[in-house]
């Protein structure tokens, strides 16, 4: 019949365009195994006492990132804020990504950590891991009101109230001497090419690891090759599949 012409033709139509856009990322693959993306490894173990004396800024600049990045982007429809809600603590998601500008200061010795916002995204190191927690603290068990007061468009006031427990208490001196790391800004191509990738992934099913230059200054000429088969052996088996899916 006409009616299932037409849904048929749509469904190829569909099909072909998703290939298309499976086809267009190929030929990044190779370029992904250059760039820099490995971040600093962790070399310390995060200080509970630390979490808690930023606890309180954290949480005021949390709720204030989940609004902001919602009126930026636009999104306030139930999934979109419950997704940012979500991904607010974690550099892994766009809306978690403020965690890595935060940078911990303590301007002398004894006294209290402070947060220091930085311009750029920072590596994510043990202070950034420790902001990170700090913000899993503090907004424990509130996940369903601020997505709440973000859908309303409410008050910078409103959305800070969330953390007056939180700020009312006395939080503890750290047991040993703040041992205070340098922050690394990262190149904004590094970051904007794991975005690239991400989307490759959600839109074609094809994840792809990168390698830093250092990894790949380390390794010998076997490394480098058995490293480029299994990246081909992945191209081949992306391209099988769409291969399947046009039959």
């Amino acid at each position: 019949s006409s009616s299932s012409s037409n849904s048929i033709n749509s469904i190829s139509i569909s099909s072909s365009k998703k290939n298309n856009k499976k086809r267009s990322y190929l030929w990044l693959a190779p370029l992904f195994l250059l760039l820099q993306a490995q971040l600093p490894s962790v070399s310390s173990a995060i200080v509970k006492e630390a979490v808690d004396q930023i606890k309180c800024g954290v949480c005021e600049i949390a709720v204030k990132e989940a609004a902001l990045y919602a009126k930026e982007n636009k999104l306030y429809d139930e999934d979109s804020i419950n997704d940012i809600v979500d991904g607010l603590c974690s550099i892994k998601h766009k809306a978690g990504r403020w965690t890595a500008k935060l940078d911990i200061v303590q301007m002398e010795p004894d006294a209290p950590l402070t947060l220091k916002r930085q311009t750029d995204i920072g590596f994510c190191k043990n202070e950034c891991l420790t902001v990170q927690r700090a913000c899993q603290a503090a907004l424990k068990g509130k996940d369903e009101t601020l997505a709440s007061l973000i859908a309303e468009k409410a008050p910078l006031k409103q959305l800070t109230a969330l953390c007056k427990k939180t700020c009312a208490k006395t939080p503890p001196k750290l047991p040993s001497a703040w041992k205070d790391e340098i922050f690394e800004a990262r190149d904004a191509k590094e970051v904007e090419t794991e975005d690239m990738m991400a989307k490759m992934k959600a839109e074609t099913g094809m994840g792809m690891k990168m390698y830093s230059r250092e990894d790949i200054e380390k390794m010998s000429e076997g490394d480098m090759e058995v490293m480029a088969a299994r990246e081909a052996y992945g191209q081949e088996r992306a391209a099988a599949r769409m291969a399947n899916e046009e039959i």
